[in-house]
This record gives structure tokens, C-alpha cells and sequence, in this order.
């Protein structure tokens, strides 16, 4: 009976590991709209994981990220990272 129990225990502490990893890796840079000049300037961190729209401090500017850091343009919706 111990032994099941460590081993749930141990089961249990690489799950949550793997979870906070997993988000770790899910957050990007976001960018917000400024002008054609410079469409993408950089604001915070933002994650690809569905949920709220990610905002910049003003909470009303929605940010966006690029697919690869030498894009000019940033297409890809980003959203809040929950805490």
C-alpha cells in the first residue's frame, strides 16, 4: 500500500511539472499596431492558448504575434495567460 501511494505521488509531481512546462512554452511576444511604419511593436507576452484576448496595459489594444521573429507583419492572435 506505501508503494501505491508513492507512486501516485510521484505520477502526480511529473503531471503537474509537464503542465507548467507546457505553458512556459506557449507564451510568445506580443505586438501591438502602431502605425504602417511600424506595425509591430513590442508589448508584452502573450500566450497561443485560446482564452481572452491578450491586451496591451491600456486593456483595450489587442495584441499580436509574429509566425517567425523576421516577420514584419504580426497575424497571429494571441491571448491573456491565465494565472
Amino acid at each position: 500500500m506505501p508503494l501505491a501511494v508513492m507512486a501516485i505521488g510521484i505520477a502526480g509531481a511529473f503531471v503537474t511539472m509537464s503542465m507548467s512546462s507546457t505553458e512556459m512554452l506557449t507564451q510568445v511576444k506580443g505586438y501591438k499596431y502602431v502605425s504602417p511604419s511600424n506595425p509591430c511593436n513590442l508589448e508584452g507576452n502573450c500566450t497561443t492558448v485560446i482564452g481572452d484576448l491578450c491586451t496591451a496595459s491600456d486593456n483595450t489594444t489587442v495584441l499580436w504575434s509574429k509566425f517567425q521573429e523576421s516577420d514584419i507583419q504580426c497575424p497571429r492572435r494571441l491571448y491573456k495567460i491565465s494565472n
